[in-house]
């Protein structure tokens, strides 16, 4: 079993911090990005990722803690295999406590334990009893997580969703649709741009990505806007490791 990693109150922070995001009406992308980082924080989480269903067709990637889950989520959405997937189909929790044990998912599981991974637990993301997408959690050990760490996993997948669509009424799932592809879009075009800058400066792309952040927040401008002036050459990548004035 995994051992308590984190304070009731450390948990209180990060659900407060992600509601203030969501109360100053934050970007899809920055909602979704805090629900990963909290998953690490809250529940040890050697990586998060989240799956939703694409208004295309099958499922998609729309955010990925590091690049070897997003492999791995990449995988389960063009497979069409792996606990997130039965996670959103069934609408319901669905895990591994031990991949090693694991015959499932036979596609998924080799590549997951090759990536280092030994346990995953899935969380629907629901809309109005409808599951839209799945939070995926990795560890690298296996783990039985207790009532309390599987109740607070499905209040961060609830705060996803809320990332996607804060609207109330019936028609927010015909809505969600839209958006979805709008996060999609926002996503390659900000990860076009991390490439852009890890390339002309040398650097990791993890290392790019956190530039842009810090940049964005420093600047008070949404990360979509940022990587736009990055890919159309309004934005020099050095600009954005410069030290503020």
């Amino acid at each position: 079993m995994l051992s308590d990693v984190s304070t009731p109150s450390q948990f209180s922070d990060e659900v407060a911090g992600i509601t203030t995001l969501l109360a100053a009406r934050h970007s899809a992308l920055t909602i979704l990005r805090a629900v990963t980082e909290a998953c690490g924080t809250v529940l040890a989480a050697e990586a998060t990722g989240i799956l939703v269903r694409d208004p295309r067709g099958g499922f998609a990637v729309v955010d990925a803690s590091d690049d070897k889950v997003r492999f791995s989520e990449f995988l389960q959405a063009h497979l069409g295999e792996g606990p997130c997937v039965d996670s959103i189909d069934a609408n319901e929790v669905v895990n591994t406590d031990d991949l090693r044990a694991e015959e499932r998912w036979p596609r998924f599981v080799s590549e997951a334990t090759a990536a280092g991974f030994h346990a995953v637990y899935a969380f629907p993301m629901r809309l109005i009893d409808h599951a839209i997408g799945g939070l995926n959690i990795f560890f690298a050990q296996p783990v039985s997580l207790t009532d309390e760490r599987l109740r607070q996993a499905q209040v961060l997948a609830d705060l996803a969703v809320l990332g996607l669509t804060q609207e109330r009424d019936q028609r927010r799932i015909e809505r969600l649709a839209e958006r979805t592809m709008g996060t999609l879009n926002d996503r390659a075009r900000v990860q076009q741009a991390v490439g852009f800058v890890a390339a002309t400066l040398n650097i990791t792309p993890k290392a790019a990505r956190a530039a842009i952040v810090v940049f964005t927040s420093r600047a008070t401008r949404s990360i979509q806007d940022v990587a736009e002036d990055l890919i159309n050459g309004t934005l020099e990548p050095a600009a954005i490791t410069s030290p503020r004035p």
